[in-house]
């Protein structure tokens, strides 16, 4: 069957998935290899004083047991950030490393103190229980304000107050200046500090990592979920201290991701030095309560926002002060999110034309922070948001004009904004009115009164987004033909569940006019695929841009063999799904038939090509979100009732992948704004450590979720595509909060709303019943 751009069809991958047939890390060499045990810090700081694993060693079934002192006699290399920022004053961060176990400091309840590697996962268990180790606990600091005041607790020394960076980004000076004579010209200033809170990844597969030696000396063999084999490959390798391409990471699929499995973590590096040292497979399967204590973290900024705005409520000037909380060490590309990442979509989808960005990363005694799906977007987006709402709050105007009249507008299509990067198209007020008629926005008083006659509030709320996506360069695909006619194709990055494979078979299959079954897509392998990494929702901008650019060149290739078979001129040769015909006669061949035709079992097809591909510039998606709630005062308990969200993703591939993808994103701002609630005591203890306490959003909590398209085509890539992958985490937040504080006639209200904090804000409202 042929596949067309444009088609809603269901992926090739489904029908394997849930029949079973997935392989997933735990799946390879089911039940073979030595088993891992880590003993973790109870205290999330303290000076580690003594370690006694003697006993440990001698247990039953034990064959290693390693601290970082064994790592350091090995030479054994340590984590380190990859994005050195450069601070205001010009000068860049001082950089700080983190070693796979605790040397003599740890910074976070449950680093790694101790391994145990044993024949069975109950004698590493047991073997744990064995070790001694004395530690004193100093003073923690969770919190990004807490941690800057005078006589914080320190972490480093290289960070005085606790700031690992001071970054500044737009235009600092004219910002300050319009800050400085807005009273005196006669306008108006408007602020907010919003609290944008921690989020536990919490995918349906955590960590697995299974090592062993390779087939040829010194080398090494590794099973792990990843979104990109080379990269975890080339860390790990730099780490033991091997060449890059004696170790060799397979990544199978991968059950979920969204942003942490980019990053190496300790304990890959802990299992695959283990593998080497003892000549052995050695497997770990993480329990989901060590990801709670361990995993790379999403999200967790405060940020100050204000703007200037005139009497109409047009935006001025702009600017956002965020204390970013690093964590306690410094993740793969921790310090780009709130930075770089973050500024990019600063001013979101209005027309503000002086604005600058500051953040501040502060190191605190949690696990380290990174990128969570939207990666430092969905941060500031909440946060210009909620200031937009404040500005409706504070000035009478409603919020959908206050959004109306600060919009970019069509006709300044491309759009440069003031942090320096151009908006290539789109219309944004146009839509927006789309969402409130598709919203019935006017309806909503008749639908509140009807609740208010049952006893509760109901509210509405609203936002738009904004997403830069798509941009850059990625190693692409690899094409290769064999004598059958079938096509291979390898390809960067790696699919966590996003249907990878049926994209990029469907738009060969539409530029080639290849049936679908003949087209295998191939990823995970750090020996043979492209060099990338998913994330960014930049897959289908890259490579399936590479895959739309090497069938081009794959049918001019054809070309000249197609006229030849069929005798016929170049110019009386024409090319349309998959055929080539002479235009002056009946005569036509197949692309595939050409293949076979033309394939040498002994020398590589002459078709098989090497496709990078670079982007010209980002793709900015962007839409917007409207929420409606209700909320029973007798149990403080929010029900969301309806949600509507348009957006422009520019062309589309696949409108039934693109909605699940738009919804899952959804169902996790929506976890964010109502339900995922990370909490550390005034020691750094995890007081949400497990799915009893931290609440995921569930399906009898989520609507029907009304999702349309307005869509403009992206300038920028060869598909015309924008990145869905993350929008819906960046819209719906704040739509849900408008929508809560609507129903509440507050201003604000902190993520998460819960039963609780609704609770509190009637007490201290003497809000009563509806």
């Amino acid at each position: 069957m042929k596949f067309e751009i444009g088609q809603g069809l269901t992926r090739i991958e489904d029908h394997r998935l849930v029949t079973g047939a997935g392989v997933y890390t735990d799946d390879v060499k089911a039940g073979e290899g030595l088993r891992v045990g880590f003993l973790r810090a109870p205290f999330a700081h303290a000076k580690l004083l003594s370690l006694d694993v003697s006993a440990a060693a001698d247990a039953p079934g034990v064959v290693l047991v390693a601290t970082q002192a064994d790592l350091d006699a090995d030479n054994i290399g340590e984590i380190a950030c990859k994005n050195v920022v450069v601070n205001s004053d010009n000068n860049p961060m001082p950089m700080v490393t983190k070693p796979p176990m605790v040397r003599d400091i740890n910074r976070y309840a449950g680093d790694i103190v101790a391994m145990v590697v044993a024949d069975s996962q109950m004698h590493a268990d047991n073997a744990l229980d064995l070790i001694e180790v004395d530690f004193d606990p100093l003073d923690a600091v969770t919190d990004v304000y807490a941690a800057v005041a005078e006589g914080a607790p320190q972490l480093y020394s290289e960070y005085p107050s606790n700031i690992a960076f001071d970054w500044q980004k737009g235009d600092p000076a004219a910002t300050k200046d319009s800050f400085a004579t807005a009273k005196q010209d006669g306008h108006k200033i408007v602020e907010v500090d919003v609290i944008n809170g921690r989020v536990i990844v919490n995918s349906v597969e955590t960590r697995p990592i299974i090592a062993a030696p390779g087939d040829d000396p010194d080398t090494l063999l590794i099973w792990c979920g990843t979104q990109g084999a080379r990269s975890i490959s080339t860390q790990i390798a730099d780490a033991l201290n091997m060449p890059h391409d004696a170790v060799r990471v397979l990544t199978h699929d991968v059950g979920g991701s969204f942003g942490f499995k980019i990053f190496l973590h300790p304990e890959q590096v802990l299992v695959s030095w283990a593998a080497r040292t003892l000549g052995s497979l050695v497997r770990w399967q993480q329990p989901r309560s060590d990801g709670f204590l361990s995993d790379i973290q999403g999200r967790d900024t405060r940020t100050k926002a204000r703007a200037v705005i005139d009497d109409s409520g047009r935006i001025l000037a702009y600017e956002a002060d965020v204390h970013a909380n690093m964590g306690a060490w410094l993740s793969n590309f921790s310090t780009a999110i709130p930075t770089i990442s973050a500024n990019s979509a600063l001013t979101g989808t209005y027309d503000i034309p002086v604005a600058s960005l500051r953040v501040r990363g502060v190191v605190t005694n949690t696990p380290a922070i990174d990128a969570y799906r939207g990666a430092g977007r969905p941060e500031l987006i909440y946060a210009l948001e909620r200031l937009l709402d404040q500005i409706a709050f504070e000035t009478g105007i409603s919020r959908v004009d206050v959004r109306r009249r600060n919009l970019i507008k069509a006709d300044q299509m491309p759009y440069p904004m003031a942090v320096g990067i151009t908006i290539d198209s789109g219309d944004m007020p146009a839509l927006f009115e789309t969402a409130l008629q598709r919203a019935d926005w006017d309806g909503f008083a008749a639908r509140r009164e009807a609740a208010h006659v049952k006893g509760l509030y109901r509210g509405i709320g609203l936002g738009m987004y904004l997403e830069k996506s798509g941009d850059g360069s990625d190693g692409g695909v690899h094409i290769s033909f064999a004598a059958n006619g079938y096509m291979t194709v390898l390809a960067s990055q790696q699919c966590n569940g996003q249907g990878h494979r049926m994209t990029l078979t469907q738009i060969l299959s539409d530029k080639l006019g290849y049936d679908a079954d003949k087209i295998t897509v191939q990823q995970g392998d750090s020996a043979t695929m492209p060099e990338g990494t998913t994330g960014g929702a930049r897959m289908t901008a890259l490579i399936g841009s590479a895959a739309a650019k090497a069938s081009a060149s794959i049918i001019e290739m054809a070309r000249p063999q197609a006229a030849q078979k069929l005798d016929c001129a170049l110019d009386d040769l024409a090319f349309d799904d998959g055929i080539f015909a002479d235009k002056a006669s009946n005569r036509s061949i197949t692309l595939a038939d050409l293949v076979i035709a033309l394939a040498d079992e002994k020398t590589p097809h002459m078709f098989d090509i090497r496709q990078p591909y670079a982007s010209d510039g980002p793709s900015y998606p962007y839409g917007c979100h409207i929420a409606e709630v209700e909320i029973d005062p007798a149990t403080c308990k929010v029900k969301l009732d309806r949600f509507t969200c348009v957006n422009d993703f520019g062309v589309v591939i696949n409108p039934v992948m693109l909605e699940g993808q738009i919804q899952g994103g959804i169902v996790q701002g929506i976890g964010q704004a109502l339900y995922e609630h990370v909490v550390y005591d005034d020691q750094g203890q995890l007081l949400a450590g497990s799915l009893m306490d931290y609440t995921l959003p569930r399906a009898d909590h989520i609507p029907m979720l009304d999702i349309t398209m307005r869509n403009t085509p992206c300038q920028n890539n060869a598909l015309g595509v924008k990145g869905a992958g993350q929008a819906g985490a960046i819209g719906a937040p704040h739509a849900v909060i408008s929508a809560v504080c609507n129903a509440l006639s507050i201003p604000h209200i902190d993520m998460p709303a819960t039963p609780s904090s609704i609770w509190q804000v009637m007490q201290t409202r003497n809000i009563t019943a509806a």
